[in-house]
């Protein structure tokens, strides 16, 4: 018990600690602080906190630090000048909190996976040191944040203006779907079985793995991840060669690892609606129910999407005999397993 007591000590220590440096101040101020001493909406401030996912507070709590009202308040004033309107506020204040929840979940967990593989602890001391590791690296991962935000929105945003350009010169609006993407999805065969027969431990280096491969395939690819869901990657790519390319080279990849099971992928060209990082539209439908029927290590397509590549790469790519394909809440479509032709492989670096 006195074990048990003085390494509860200890997290709590490292616990407080570690928020001290990184709430940067004390709580001080409940919402109706907020409100009567700076001027920030109750609502506001309840849909700031909301958003960035954390739970409701009542007006009289005192939760808030120095750095907290800043922070609200800055968006805030964005609302209050007319720059962007309360549903952009929400929107943005929403995504913060997705996408840096996750960023922290994942640093945290890289440190405790680091702690156990080259250190050798047990779950709960590596958690304990990734607790006391966080404060020193805390100024460079800002840094990192800050970099990678500005280098992500900066291709973004270019992204944009080469949309608005297409648009124009194809005379489409917002009524039709204005982009032209490949959109793929790829995952492991028998995932579910294979969750069964393995450990928390293996079954995390399996979907690790195979979230790495694609990762780094779908970047130098020159597409980009839209999202993962447990053993599921989904991909945009510009071009239909570059789909092409990047749907091939997973199959290739994952089927050439003897420590992953085969996948399967489906791959589309067509155009889609793109909302808040995500996309949608029949074209991505049909991606995802292609992907379902491909067959283990394949890679499947529609024949439209089979034709858009060969007039891209002519012979990159060979298509098999077109067949009729049944796929739920679509219909039969004329489906085509895509290979690697004359085109070279990626250059991964290694």
């Amino acid at each position: 018990m006195a074990a048990l007591n003085r390494r509860f000590q200890s997290v709590r220590r490292s616990v407080g600690a570690l928020e001290r440096v990184l709430l940067q101040g004390p709580r001080e101020h409940s919402r109706r602080d907020l409100a009567e001493q700076q001027g920030i909406p109750e609502r506001l401030i309840s849909t700031y906190w909301r958003s960035l996912g954390f739970g409701p507070v009542d007006e009289d709590t005192v939760v808030f630090t120095d750095e907290d009202a800043f922070a609200i308040g800055d968006l805030v004033a964005m609302v209050d000048d007319g720059a962007i309107s309360e549903r952009a506020f929400t929107s943005i204040s929403r995504g913060l909190g997705y996408h840096m929840g996750r960023l922290a979940m994942w640093i945290t967990e890289a440190l405790v996976e680091e702690a156990k593989t080259r250190d050798g602890k047990d779950d709960g001391e590596a958690r304990e040191q990734m607790l006391e590791t966080v404060p020193q690296l805390i100024e460079t991962l800002e840094t990192q944040v800050l970099f990678t935000f500005r280098r992500q929105l900066a291709a973004y945003s270019a992204r944009a203006g080469s949309e608005v350009l297409q648009a124009s010169e194809n005379g489409t609006h917002d009524e039709v779907f204005p982009l032209n993407r490949a959109v793929g999805f790829a995952d492991l065969v028998q995932f579910t079985r294979l969750s069964r027969s393995l450990g928390g431990a293996e079954l995390a280096d399996v979907v690790t793995q195979f979230e790495v491969t694609c990762r780094d395939i779908i970047s130098v690819g020159g597409g980009r991840v839209v999202k993962t869901v447990g053993d599921e990657i989904m991909f945009l790519a510009d071009a239909p060669e570059d789909g092409a390319q990047i749907a091939v080279s997973i199959a290739e990849a994952i089927r050439d690892d003897p420590d992953l099971p085969s996948a399967r992928v489906g791959m589309c060209w067509g155009s889609m609606f793109s909302r808040y990082g995500d996309v949608f539209g029949p074209t991505v439908n049909l991606s995802a129910r292609l992907e379902s029927v491909a067959d283990p290590g394949g890679v499947l397509v529609d024949l439209a999407t089979a034709e858009a590549v060969e007039r891209a790469l002519p012979g990159g790519f060979s298509a098999s005999e077109i067949r009729p394909t049944e796929l739920h809440g679509i219909g039969t479509i004329e489906a085509v397993a895509l290979t690697r032709g004359t085109s070279e492989p990626l250059d991964m670096g290694l």
